[in-house]
């Protein structure tokens, strides 16, 4: 019995030596250590690391996927930041030297955010990089702001007093006293143990890592991009290389792709990195709502909010969620629709929490919570039908300009005395757009703008010579990145006579079946006037003349549907005259084309019409007070005023007077004012005195001159006349439109009466295919009532427009389409053509080639094609890229499978 007690008298002394280790052990964790482990305890925190969801698709009405984001690999760098001696910092540079090599040698390019640049005259500057600022004051503050940060991350030190005294006012600095650009270069080339055999080139590319490094060195424990979107033989050997490679790392991302290259590229845009302070304005243009915008309002120092420009608040985009690597589109779709692609605003953002010691580097993972994809947008377009209307763009483009080649070849070879277009600088057909439109509903179902861009090539980084045909020299008149259907306006020549017609018919100043005669043989509209003694005077001086005039005969009593077919300007200067510029303003408004159609796509301009205040408006005034010569809507004004400004140089010169730039603006402003619409008989004494008060010259002076007389004839330029209003009548003069406005104008006519706003969303869906949101089109207007009388008139001008392609009824476009197209569908289609002279010149070749139609022609119209080609020459020549489209779509439908459904309650055959 004496052994079990010894045993368990050894096992309590054993235990009471164990407890006893632990009490001392915990005694020294508490008391001795206790300081040490407390200061550890502090020195670790807890940070949240965004993590964003994928950007959501762009497709086409029937589900075709025209944007997406697909997995792809960047090379990151992450500092430890545990390691901040010289040594890891030439570690670092080598390191990054290595990457470097490896991702060009596979041609691929790192990041250029350096703000240490080299200018154009090879000296080393400053570049900011500052965008989304427009104030010249603001421009400055963000300058300085940005000059402050890029020093105290970089450790260069400031010699200024006033920047220490005021380290929170900008506008106290004395930025003379910073340091340079070129201390700053050599300063980071040292620092950095950049190598010396090294270009400026060669060393900016580490300087723009290591820059980035060190102004997000608050969350150093997140990498840093330095190559986006890298081939797998990059990723392959960064892996291999990776002991060596200290820092460099690879991630898997995602990238944006366009699989339809330059097809629909205007419509679906692209994207790049720009997330910045922003208005309110902008980020609803992107569809955001103010009530989501509100919580994100920027306030100053003082509390108050900070207002941009526009008048409206400012927004810090990376508040919102957006990171400064993030691409947020910038064109098309990808612009508008961006508050529903996006997945990297905190409403979509997962996040995994993490430990960090107090140098900033992870010690272990907390949590994670997955992010949530952005949306999915589903457009109007099909794009089979973009395709077939963007390839017939490009042909009829290319066929214009050999013919218009051909004829200016042709041309040389006529006698001297009969040369149009010899010594001329003669623009030919090079851009254009083609619109396809649902009259039922507004859907654009195509929209097509020559020539087109990849937006690919954005997520790629542009090539030298991809950025030439975008921005270089021929792309100021080929604008590639301009989408020509809603942002070009040109004007609408006869196209825009179906209006005329139609307003002229609803406001009784002509009969439908009203003959029209004109008063000669020579195709002159004459304008006929009475003066104050009663007797009646023609004034014949601009007199339009119908394009016909050599066979005038044909246009010589005509109602509107023959004038439609004939397209005759003397019948519609005739009722331009009429109705007066004012009312034809009214209808062109009911029709919306001096409005936007409100399509979902960046750059839409609106159309405008005609009258004074279109020409020259003496009433629009800047902020300052001033009259505005740049807002005006035609380019007229800045023409006169700067021929204005050159006739008031020459006359202070001959009076030896010296020329103050500042005075000679001021008069010439003010001489402008005076040009109200009414007439300047009797201005005489009011512009001598112009020039009395603002250059000095005495009126006994001036009036023994002709200068009053020269003024008067520069000011009358910009008077609204008669005969302008009479060419208003068939699209010519100041009236200038969109191709997106003519569609739906069209299709109001093709529907009788319903002007619709242009639409190319058709709905929204989440990640699951939920629908978010129904994007149904609005209606503009409503033109006519349900009467017999409405009946008749649309009636008129759909029979005058049939006859437009028919060779029987001598149509503009009769005997202009194919044989074979007559023969199967030319019965199915109205249209109407339309040749815009180009301001006063007389060089025909430079006319807008308009094209438009719809079809069915009888029943409920379905489709509306408009085309649109300027120095296309004439309407008629755009007729065959139109038998193109029809014959895709009349293919298509005749051959689409016949509905084989029984009715409810039917028999089955």
């Amino acid at each position: 019995m004496k052994k079990p007690i010894s045993r368990i008298i050894i096992v309590c002394l054993l235990m009471l030596c164990m407890m006893g280790a632990l009490i001392y052990r915990l005694g020294t964790l508490t008391i001795k250590e206790g300081e040490k482990w407390a200061q550890t305890a502090d020195s670790r925190s807890t940070q949240t690391i965004a993590i964003k969801g994928e950007r959501g698709r762009i497709m086409d009405r029937n589900g075709v996927v025209l944007a997406y984001s697909e997995t792809c690999y960047n090379v990151e760098f992450l500092r430890n930041a545990d390691n901040r001696t010289s040594y890891d910092s030439a570690v670092y540079t080598e390191s990054l030297i290595k990457a470097i090599e490896i991702i060009e040698r596979s041609g691929g390019q790192t990041i250029d955010t350096s703000y240490i640049v080299m200018d154009e005259n090879g000296e080393i500057a400053y570049d900011w990089r500052i965008s989304g600022v427009e104030s010249s004051e603001a421009i400055e503050r963000v300058r300085r702001i940005r000059y402050k940060n890029f020093c105290e991350a970089m450790y260069i030190s400031i010699k200024d007093p006033a920047y220490k005294e005021y380290p929170k006012d900008p506008t106290k600095w004395n930025m003379e006293l910073w340091p340079t650009a070129e201390y700053a270069y050599k300063y980071l080339r040292k620092t950095w143990y950049i190598p010396e055999e090294y270009t400026f080139e060669q060393a900016k590319k580490i300087i723009s890592i290591r820059q980035e490094v060190n102004l997000n060195n608050y969350r150093a424990y997140e990498p840093i991009t330095i190559a986006y979107n890298v081939g797998q033989e990059v990723v392959s050997e960064i892996v291999e290389r990776s002991s060596e490679l200290v820092g460099v790392q690879i991630a898997q991302s995602t990238t944006r792709v366009y699989p339809r290259g330059e097809t629909a590229a205007h419509i679906v845009g692209y994207l790049s990195r720009n997330a910045d302070t922003v208005s309110a304005a902008k980020l609803i243009a992107m569809g955001y709502t103010r009530a989501q915008l509100e919580p994100y309002y920027l306030k100053n120092d003082d509390g108050t909010y900070s207002m941009g420009d526009d008048g409206d608040y400012q927004i810090k985009m990376t508040d919102m969620g957006y990171a400064y690597s993030d691409y947020i589109g910038v064109s098309g779709l990808e612009y508008t629709m961006e508050a529903y692609l996006t997945g990297a605003t905190n409403e979509h953002q997962g996040k995994r929490e993490v430990e960090i010691n107090k140098n900033l580097s992870i010690t272990r993972e907390l949590s994670y919570v997955e992010a949530t994809n952005g949306n999915d947008v589903m457009s109007t377009i099909d794009i089979e039908l973009q395709t077939v209307c963007e390839n017939a763009l490009g042909s009829l483009i290319t066929k214009m300009r050999e013919q218009e080649q051909q004829m200016i070849e042709e041309d040389a070879a006529k006698p001297e005395k009969d040369l149009k277009y010899q010594g001329k600088d003669i623009t030919l057909a090079s851009t254009g757009a083609i619109v396809v439109m649902d009259p039922r509903n507004g859907e654009v179902l195509a929209s097509a703008s020559y020539p087109s861009y990849d937006p690919n090539w954005f997520m790629q980084g542009l090539t030298k010579e991809q950025s030439e045909y975008l921005f270089g020299e021929a792309a100021t008149d080929t604008t590639p990145l301009r989408n020509k259907a809603v942002s070009a306006r040109y004007a609408p020549g006869s196209i825009f006579k179906p209006l005329t017609g139609v307003a002229g018919v609803s406001e009784g100043v002509v009969g439908i079946d009203e003959i029209v005669n004109d008063h000669g043989d020579s195709g002159y509209y004459y304008f006929y006037s009475v003066d104050e003694n009663g007797k009646t005077v023609v004034q014949k001086q601009g007199a339009p003349r119908c394009w016909s005039y050599r066979n005038h005969t044909a246009h010589a009593n005509i109602n509107l549907t023959q004038a439609l077919t004939f397209s005759c300007n003397y019948y519609f200067c005739e009722i331009a005259n009429r109705m007066g510029i004012d009312t034809l303003n009214k209808w062109m408004g009911k029709f919306g084309l001096d409005t936007k159609t409100n399509i979902e796509l960046t750059g839409e301009t609106a159309g405008v019409g005609g009258g004074q205040k279109v020409l020259f408006d003496n009433e629009l005034t800047d902020s300052n007070g001033e009259l505005n010569i740049t807002g005006q809507k035609t380019s007229l004004p800045i023409l006169i005023y700067n021929r204005i400004r050159e006739r008031l140089r020459e006359y202070v010169t001959r009076r030896s007077m010296e020329i103050d730039e500042q005075a000679i603006r001021k008069c010439a402003l003010k001489l402008m004012m005076l040009q109200d619409g009414k007439g300047l008989d009797g201005k005489g004494p009011d512009i001598r005195k112009i020039l009395s008060d603002e250059l000095g010259i005495p009126e006994g002076y001036s009036i023994t001159q002709s200068w009053t007389s020269e003024i008067v004839t520069l000011l009358n330029e910009i008077q609204w006349k008669p005969t302008q209003t009479i060419r208003a009548g068939f699209g010519q003069g100041t009236t200038l439109v969109t191709p997106m406005a003519i569609a739906r104008y069209v299709s109001a006519i093709a529907n009788e009466g319903t002007v619709y706003d242009a639409n190319i969303v058709e709905r929204i869906v989440d990640q699951n295919g939920n629908l978010i949101e129904d994007k149904n089109a609005a209606v503009y207007e409503t033109i006519g009532e349900d009467t017999a009388e409405w009946d008749a008139l649309w009636a008129a001008v759909k029979q005058g427009m049939a006859g437009v392609v028919s060779a029987e009824d001598h149509g503009t476009a009769g005997g202009k389409f194919s044989q074979e197209f007559t023969e199967k569908y030319l019965d199915r289609i109205a249209g109407k053509t339309g040749s815009a002279q180009v301001g006063t010149t007389s060089i025909d070749i430079e006319n807008t080639s308009w094209f438009v139609s719809y079809t069915p022609r009888e029943g409920e119209a379905e489709l509306v094609i408009v085309i649109c080609v300027p120095s296309g020459y004439a309407g008629v020549w755009s007729v065959s890229a139109a038998e193109e489209i029809y014959t895709y779509y009349f293919n298509k439908q005749d051959s689409a499978a016949p509905e084989t459904l029984v009715d409810i309650g039917g028999i089955a055959p």
